[in-house]
């Protein structure tokens, strides 16, 4: 690690957040010290911050809030709590998720279609945890009176992970807004950028709008490489995300683009 542990030593890309392991290339790189909980270097000696000999503590034995900020109690809390939500696991293999030879094509490409960028990433991510949250049943979308808005409504609690897509969407349930003000707000939540005070008319938008790539998108993707998951096989978990959201899908094929839209129009709301 250098600096302050914010730069990954495998890959050298830079970490939002101190983590166990790398959010991009998932090596392991730091340990918490059990005298005084604080993430350090998982190849040193001794803490980096308060100097005793290094003995990793195991996540059951922290104390949340106890020498930490409240973003780091989030995320240590986010450890017991996590499940393999489908925008974090997306968010590992989004080539992957993105697969396109010319005779097949998976379902986000079709929604969201092939051209690269981190519009398309963002998209794809809030898509997947929308899709999760109903398919969990945390969630259910429900035809307003006006016969065109989507209302999202709560099932049941969220208990999984504080900082995620899924967690944002799901604290936006039953109150009383419309799928794409839930998204708005789930965005600006998780992104800490606020949309715009005054809605610019935007004339709607198909799944395969091919829009540039502001800012807010690459926060979109970057949360969604930060959530937690539990220890997991990685290639099972693919299938099994993928199937969820190829089934969903199949199952709702006009309920799944008009998500797919919404998602669209959430994230072109946002200024660069």
């Amino acid at each position: 690690m250098e600096g302050e542990g914010l730069t990954c030593r495998y890959c050298g890309r830079p970490i939002a957040v101190p983590a166990s392991r790398c959010p991009w290339c998932g090596r392991t790189i730091m340990v918490i010290c059990s005298h005084c909980k604080q993430y350090t270097d998982d190849q040193g000696t001794v803490c980096e911050h308060c100097g005793a000999p290094l003995e990793p503590d195991r996540p059951e034995g922290l104390h949340i809030g106890v020498g930490l900020d409240d973003r780091m109690a989030k995320f240590i809390a986010d450890r017991r709590r996590a499940h393999l939500v489908a925008s974090a696991v997306v968010a590992q293999d989004l080539p992957g998720f993105f697969y396109s030879d010319g005779q097949r094509q998976t379902v986000l490409v079709d929604l969201f279609g092939s051209s690269p960028g981190p519009h398309r990433e963002a998209a794809a991510l809030l898509f997947a945890a929308t899709v999760y949250l109903i398919h969990h049943g945390y969630c259910a979308l429900r035809l307003m009176e006006d016969g065109r808005s989507l209302l999202w409504t709560e099932k049941r609690p969220w208990d999984g992970q504080t900082i995620s897509l899924e967690g944002a969407l799901a604290r936006q349930a039953g109150l009383g807004q419309t799928l794409l003000q839930a998204l708005r707000q789930a965005i600006a939540e998780e992104t800490g950028v606020s949309p715009e005070r005054e809605e610019v008319p935007v004339r709607r938008r198909g799944p395969r709008a091919v829009l540039s790539a502001p800012p807010i998108a690459e926060a979109v993707v970057e949360v969604g490489r930060r959530t937690v998951l539990p220890e997991h096989l990685e290639k099972e978990a693919y299938r099994e995300t993928y199937r969820t959201l190829a089934d969903f899908v199949r199952q709702e094929p006009g309920l799944a683009r008009r998500i797919a839209e919404e998602v669209l129009e959430a994230l072109s709301w946002f200024r660069a």
